[in-house]
């Protein structure tokens, strides 16, 4: 039996990777009394390399958004996969300046291939996934598809965008919201 992205030719996303800097983003602030996290990473399939886990949590210490992360990753709703068990790290990765965690979430991304896409909020990682035609969005994008795909209700989309908008450079927010108003038609 073929999979409905074999068939109709459409990759079908069922894993993100995370990179640190979405994660403690999303750690770091909240709607109401809930960590964007938990809202945002509700019911998806989300992986972290060992890198993000020591950048994120052993790195952060006792910090709030730090100890958020921690018990995401004790309940099951992150989990921790090392890359290289898969395969090598990439090797074109050498060229790049980038950071030990976002290399093992490019490295961890492409090896688990397709439907898998990464999370940053790093525009060099976010360049970079690109040159190597790997799988990657931004944080608010990935927002954005969970309420297109009807995983996140638009609500929760909306007020997870508004509590991380300090966070992005002028444009990101308003755009991100218009996209998300269009899904209402």
């Amino acid at each position: 039996m073929m999979a409905l992205g074999e068939r109709t030719g459409i990759v079908v996303i069922s894993r993100f990777v995370f990179d640190a800097s979405p994660l403690v983003v999303s750690c770091q602030f909240a709607v109401g009394s809930r960590a964007v996290a938990e809202i945002a990473l509700a019911r998806a399939d989300v992986q972290i390399p060992p890198a993000v886990y020591t950048e994120v949590v052993i790195r952060g210490g006792a910090r709030p958004d730090a100890l958020t992360a921690a018990r995401l990753i004790q309940t099951g709703q992150i989990r921790i996969v090392e890359a290289t068990v898969i395969g090598p790290p990439l090797e074109d990765l050498q060229h790049y300046r980038l950071g030990q965690g976002e290399s093992e979430a490019l490295t961890l991304t492409a090896r688990l291939g397709a439907g898998t896409v990464m999370v940053t909020d790093d525009f060099l990682a976010l360049i970079i996934a690109h040159r190597l035609g790997t799988s990657c969005q931004l944080f608010l994008d990935f927002v954005i598809g969970r309420a297109a795909r009807g995983e996140l209700p638009l609500v929760e989309a909306q007020q997870v965008v508004h509590a991380v908008s300090s966070r992005y450079p002028v444009g990101f927010v308003p755009h991100s919201l218009a996209m998300l108003r269009r899904l209402q038609s």
